[in-house]
């Protein structure tokens, strides 16, 4: 169904309707809801939210906003205008659904001007630390071999600093005692 919007006004964008959208039931695995926001000095966005789940298996949320923000009116000595963006993920896996294996995802990236433009929320425009994680973990039953890949990802907004490390791979072995009997029966020897 339709998203009702609010009436908002603020000094640097102009008079605003926020949060007009539309919300739907795609499936049984997927939902979504498309929302944006307009403002009298020509400035939008708009903001892309599915989710998805599958029950004992996984669930997640995705969310991909982009704005051009535009203060005063074209002539006007303070007018600017910017395009920005913004892309979130989260993504759990139920551990019972494949044994052994794990993914996650936790992602948060965009542009380094993307907080300290978006209006009306005061925390958020404060927020210079970003960071993203992606992770695979596979454990094989019965043996003793564990594997490990992951993407990270940090940002710093203030000092427009982006640092990618991919992939982080690891692989152990946990210790092996190939001389040692299955059943063990007196004092362990020295080999």
């Amino acid at each position: 169904g339709f998203l009702p919007p609010q009436f908002t006004t603020n000094e640097l964008y102009g008079l605003g309707l926020e949060g007009l959208g539309y919300y739907k039931v795609i499936n049984d695995y997927w939902d979504m809801k498309v929302y944006g926001n307009v403002y009298s000095y020509g400035g939008w966005s708009v903001n892309l939210n599915p989710t998805y789940r599958k029950r004992y298996h996984y669930n997640g949320a995705f969310n991909l906003s982009m704005q051009t923000t535009q203060t005063s009116f074209k002539g006007d000595p303070d007018y600017s205008k910017t395009q920005t963006y913004f892309i979130t993920w989260n993504h759990s896996a139920d551990s019972r659904a494949r044994p052994g294996t794990s993914f996650s995802a936790n992602v948060n990236a965009g542009s380094t001007k993307f907080n300290r433009l978006i209006p009306n929320n005061t925390i958020g425009n404060f927020q210079n630390q970003l960071g993203s994680s992606i992770t695979y973990s596979k454990t094989w039953a019965g043996k003793p071999y564990n594997l490990t890949l992951s993407a990270n990802h940090n940002q710093n907004n203030a000092t427009h600093l982006i640092n990618v490390s991919l992939p982080d791979a690891g692989f152990t072995v946990n210790t092996i005692y190939p001389l040692q009997s299955k059943t063990l029966t007196g004092t362990p020897k020295w080999y």
